[in-house]
C-alpha cells in the first residue's frame, strides 16, 4: 500500500528585497552546508539525470536529481526520485515575493512521499520541526548578510591548518613583500583568506572575484596570486569549462596535462577547450598550509550557473510567461534540439513582451527586444518536454582565462616551462601580436664591434621588456635582434611600442627605466615594429608556450614594412575603439596615415595598413614614460 504524500510549507517575512536575498538563498551548495546536511557524491548513471549519494546518520540515501528550475530572483524548485532511504519522492520549492512596504515574503515548501512506515512516522518530526527550525535560522542569517550588502554566506566553518602552517605563512608573507615586492596590505589580505576562509571558498579561488571583494586592482591581485604560487602559499589549476553551463568539467595542474577535448555530463555535450573562454586559472592553498578537500553539498541550483537567469521544464504544448528582473544586455534562449539559440536584447524603450517558440527550426530572424521587467513567453509546441534555458550571452568578467594569463610577462617569467603537451594546440581567441626588429643592426656590429653592439642590443631588450610588462603584455621569444610579444588588447600594445621606440630613438631625453642595467648606456637605435590583432593558436614550441597562425604571420610581415621611424598597424588595430580614442586624445603626440600593401606570402591580397609616427619636438611628456 503506497504511503500518502506529506506537505510542509513555511513562510517568513524578511527585511531584504528579493534581489539582495537571491544570491544567498539560491546558493543551494552553501545552504545545505549551512544547514548541516551531509555532503554528496556523484554516482555513475546511464540516465540523463544525475545520480547522487549521501550518508545521513548511518543511512545510505541515493537519488536521481531532475534539473533545477528557477526564475531569478523570484523562485527555484527541484524534484528528486529516491532509490534508497525513507523517502521515495521529493519536490522542493522556494519563492521570494516582494512586500508592499519593502522586504520579502519567503515561502519554502516540501512535498515528500514516504517510501516506508519509518519515513511516514519520522517526517513530521525530522522535517516538520527540525528542518523547519534549521531552515528559518539559516534564512534569517542570510537576511542579515543581505542587509550588509554581502552576496555569499558568511556561516563559515573554521579550517584546520597543517602543522607548521603559521610559520610558513610568515615566511611566505616576507617573501612576497620583500623579494617579490608585492603590496603589504594585499599580501596580508591574501594570507588571512588562506588561513581563515572556509573550504567552499578556498577550493576554487578566483583572483578577479577576490579583487572585487577586496576592492583591489584586479591585475595586481592576479600578479600577487602568481607570485604566491611561486612562494609556496598557493597552488594553481587549469579548469576546463563547459561552454554552455560554464561549470568546471576537468581540472589539470599543468597545461602539459591539459586535455582540450572534454565532456559535460550536465549538458550532455562534448566540446573542445578554448583558451579564450573555456580554460580558467584558479588557485587553492598549498597542502603545506592546509588541505582543502573538494566537497559538494549540492551539484545543481541557480548559483552553480549564475549566468543562467531562468531554467524551465516545459511540457508538450505548454506555453509559459516569465517575468524576469533582467538588466540591460544581450541574452539567449536555448534548449536541446533547437537548431540554434534565439537571441534577444534587454534595453529601455523596447516592447514589454516577447515570445520564443522552442522548435527545431526557429522562425525568428535577428534579435528580439525586451524592456527591463518585461514578460518573456516560452512556448513548446512539440510532443516532448523541453528544458528551456535563458542566459546571459557574456561570459563572467571575473574569469581569469588562460589566454589572458599566458600573455602576461610575470607568468612567463615565473612559470617559463608551463607548456602544452608535445604536439598539443588550442585556440586562444584573439590577441594582439607584435614583432620588432632593430634597423641596420648588422651595420651596427660592423661599425662598433661585436662586444659593444651586443651590449646595446641587450639593453634594448631590457627596455622592450620593461615597456611590454608595464602594459601587461609578455615577450614570447627573441630572434636575433627581434622580439615577438603578445597583449590582450591593441591599445596596450600600442602604448608599449610607442614608448619603447621613442625611448630607444632619444635615450638622452629620459631616465633609464627602473631595474635596467647601466652597464651599457643606451644609444639612439631605430626600432621597426608591426602590430596586428586577431585569433591565434597556442602550441608547444621548444618547451615554451608559443603562438602561430595567420595573425602571427601578418604581424611579422607588417614589421618588415617599418622604417624605424614609424609603427605599422593593421586595420584591425587602427580601428579598435580604444586605439581610436588613444590616438584622438594624443593627436598632438601621435599621427597616422593609411596605405595599402602586399604582404609576403599572401599573394596579391591587398592589406590596409596604417603608419603611426610620433610628433617631433615634444619631449618629457608623461605619455613617453615607461
Amino acid at each position: 500500500m503506497p504511503h500518502p504524500e506529506q506537505f510542509f510549507q513555511w513562510t517568513w517575512k524578511l527585511e531584504s528585497p528579493p534581489e539582495a536575498l537571491w544570491p544567498l538563498v539560491s546558493n543551494t551548495d552553501r545552504f545545505n552546508r549551512d544547514c548541516g546536511y551531509p555532503h554528496i557524491t556523484v554516482q555513475p548513471s546511464t540516465s540523463t539525470h544525475r545520480r547522487l549519494r549521501a550518508v545521513a546518520m548511518g543511512i545510505v540515501i541515493e537519488w536521481e536529481e531532475h534539473a533545477f528550475e528557477w526564475q531569478e530572483p523570484w523562485r527555484y524548485a527541484v524534484e528528486r526520485s529516491y532509490f534508497s532511504g525513507p523517502v521515495s519522492q521529493m519536490i522542493m520549492r522556494c519563492e521570494l515575493a516582494p512586500r508592499a512596504g519593502g522586504g520579502t515574503t519567503l515561502t519554502y515548501e516540501m512535498r515528500l512521499t514516504p517510501s516506508n512506515l519509518l519515513g511516514r512516522l519520522a517526517l513530521p518530526l525530522s522535517i516538520g520541526r527540525q528542518a523547519r527550525a534549521t531552515t528559518e535560522r539559516v534564512f534569517r542569517r542570510y537576511d542579515e548578510f543581505a542587509r550588509q550588502g554581502l552576496r555569499v554566506s558568511q556561516l563559515a566553518q573554521k579550517p584546520t591548518l597543517a602543522q607548521g602552517a603559521p610559520e610558513r605563512l610568515v615566511t611566505a608573507r616576507r617573501t612576497l613583500t620583500g623579494d617579490a615586492q608585492q603590496p603589504a596590505d594585499l599580501v596580508a589580505r591574501l594570507a588571512e583568506f588562506v588561513a581563515t576562509a572556509d573550504d567552499l571558498a578556498s577550493q576554487r579561488m578566483r583572483p578577479y572575484a577576490l579583487a572585487d571583494l577586496w576592492r583591489s586592482d584586479r591585475r595586481q591581485t592576479l600578479k600577487l596570486f602568481l607570485h604566491a604560487t611561486r612562494a609556496g602559499l598557493l597552488d594553481f589549476h587549469w579548469d576546463v569549462l563547459c561552454p554552455h553551463c560554464r561549470g568546471a568539467k576537468a581540472t589539470s595542474a599543468s597545461l602539459g596535462t591539459l586535455n582540450s577535448q572534454a565532456h559535460c555530463d550536465t549538458c550532455h555535450v562534448d566540446f573542445t577547450a578554448n583558451f579564450d573562454q573555456s580554460v580558467e586559472l584558479t588557485f587553492t592553498p598549498t597542502a603545506a598550509i592546509r588541505r582543502v578537500p573538494r566537497v559538494d553539498y549540492c551539484v545543481g541550483g541557480p548559483q552553480v550557473t549564475p549566468h543562467i537567469v531562468a531554467q524551465q521544464l516545459l511540457q508538450p504544448a505548454e506555453s509559459r510567461p516569465l517575468v524576469l528582473a533582467l538588466k540591460p544586455g544581450r541574452y539567449r534562449v536555448r534548449a536541446p534540439g533547437l537548431a540554434s539559440p534565439v537571441a534577444f536584447r534587454v534595453e529601455p524603450g523596447a516592447g514589454r513582451a516577447a515570445e520564443v517558440t522552442l522548435t527545431a527550426q526557429s522562425s525568428i530572424i535577428g534579435e528580439l527586444s525586451l524592456a527591463p521587467g518585461g514578460a518573456l513567453t516560452l512556448a513548446n509546441p512539440g510532443d516532448a518536454a523541453q528544458l528551456a534555458i535563458v542566459e546571459h550571452v557574456e561570459w563572467s568578467d571575473q574569469s581569469t582565462t588562460a589566454a589572458e594569463v599566458t600573455a602576461l610577462q610575470v607568468f612567463r617569467d615565473l612559470f617559463s616551462r608551463e607548456v602544452l603537451r608535445p604536439g598539443g594546440q588550442v585556440s586562444v581567441g584573439s590577441l594582439t601580436v607584435i614583432f620588432t626588429d632593430l634597423k641596420n643592426s648588422t651595420q651596427l656590429y660592423k661599425d662598433i664591434g661585436d662586444a659593444r653592439a651586443f651590449g646595446r642590443v641587450l639593453t634594448h631588450f631590457e627596455i622592450l621588456k620593461a615597456a611590454v610588462a608595464a602594459e601587461d603584455g609578455a615577450i614570447v621569444k627573441t630572434m636575433g635582434d627581434a622580439i615577438m610579444a603578445v597583449f590582450p588588447q591593441p591599445s596596450a600594445a600600442l602604448r608599449a611600442l610607442v614608448r619603447a621606440q621613442r625611448y630607444l630613438a632619444r635615450p638622452d631625453d629620459y631616465e633609464l627605466p627602473a631595474g635596467i642595467s647601466t652597464a651599457h648606456a643606451p644609444h639612439p637605435l631605430a626600432l621597426k615594429a608591426g602590430l596586428h590583432h586577431g585569433p591565434c593558436i597556442a602550441i608547444n614550441q621548444n618547451e615554451r608556450l608559443d603562438y602561430f597562425g595567420t595573425t602571427v604571420n601578418i604581424a611579422a610581415r607588417l614589421c618588415a614594412l617599418g622604417t624605424g621611424e614609424d609603427l605599422v598597424l593593421s586595420a584591425a588595430v587602427r580601428h579598435d575603439p580604444e586605439v581610436a580614442t588613444l590616438l584622438s586624445e594624443h593627436a598632438t603626440l601621435l599621427g597616422t596615415g593609411s596605405e595599402t600593401a602586399l604582404l609576403k606570402g599572401f599573394g596579391e591580397e591587398e592589406f590596409e595598413v596604417w603608419r603611426l609616427k610620433t610628433q617631433a619636438g615634444i619631449t618629457n611628456h608623461p605619455f613617453w614614460r615607461i
